[in-house]
């Protein structure tokens, strides 16, 4: 009873979020009803901490699992990945090979920020796969990708130092989101921060006040997203005959989003909390 209280009040904060929750709820359902097996129970309990994950909540979580709950985590993990399935097969093994060299430098780097170290970290697998020689045709390079004029921003010398690089990337990412206003959520705030990182924030404001001007909430991601939808095909839509640039942003988001809860759910045997509190 307890527990199915608490979560009707997490209902009603999700209420206010977006409404995009679906696995919440599944869950609110399921509890809905008279009774349901132990094993069911157990299963609705997992997706209920991932769902506290993506909500950027501030929740105790069980510090060790049994075999059979560690299994519960990978079918979890192949349902959020059904759609790119060798993509997860990549992931996990860079996360066995490559984020351990690096997970002190994430750790470290958020802690001066508003975030999680598994989102910086997120971030930087979307931008490199945590190889910190990677260059682009345009010529952002490292972990964290900074263009030089970020670097210079940020006071980075050596874009591919690892250090530098994700200092710099979270620095500049906490800089960017603090630029926005204080009556957006957090939520709003990451997913409006990242299409910055990755498009600059010219792009956001311009869309943020495209959506105004449509009577949109300019304070809500997924109504600036249509709005900078307009703004990127007005400045770039002469680049190509096919228009791709807001379906990448789009993805781009969605991705580091997926890294971020994929992560959240691998590390949470040695992470008491998610994502910081606001």
């Amino acid at each position: 009873v307890l527990f199915r209280s608490y979560m009707l009040c997490i209902y009603q904060l999700l209420d206010r979020v977006d409404g995009k929750i679906i696995f919440f709820s599944y869950i609110a359902k399921k509890i809905g009803g008279i009774m349901f097996g132990y094993l069911k129970f157990r299963y609705s309990f997992i997706f209920f901490l991932s769902v506290l994950t993506v909500l950027s909540l501030e929740a105790p979580v069980l510090k060790s699992y049994s075999a059979e709950e560690k299994t519960f985590f990978m079918e979890e993990l192949e349902f959020y990945w059904r759609e790119d399935k060798p993509g997860l097969t990549t992931f996990l093994e860079r996360t066995n090979t490559r984020l351990p060299k690096y997970k002190l430098l994430f750790e470290e780097a958020a802690e001066g920020i508003d975030v999680h170290w598994s989102l910086i970290a997120a971030i930087s697998y979307q931008e490199s796969h945590w190889n910190p020689k990677a260059i682009s045709d345009t010529g952002v390079r490292g972990m964290m990708m900074l263009t030089q004029k970020t670097a210079k921003e940020m006071g980075i010398n050596r874009r591919t130092n690892p250090e530098d690089s994700i200092f710099g990337g979270a620095n500049y990412f906490q800089k960017t989101m603090n630029r926005l206003p204080n009556e957006i959520s957090k939520l709003d705030k990451i997913w409006m921060s990242l299409a910055a990182y990755n498009l600059g924030y010219r792009n956001l404001e311009l869309a943020r006040d495209l959506a105004k001007s449509k009577n949109l909430d300019s304070n809500v991601w997924s109504e600036v997203s249509l709005a900078l939808k307009d703004i990127l095909k007005d400045r770039y839509g002469r680049e190509s005959e096919e228009f791709v640039k807001h379906d990448q942003v789009m993805k781009y988001v969605k991705n580091i989003s997926l890294y971020y809860k994929t992560l959240s759910i691998l590390y949470k045997e040695e992470e008491l909390l998610v994502l910081a509190n606001e």
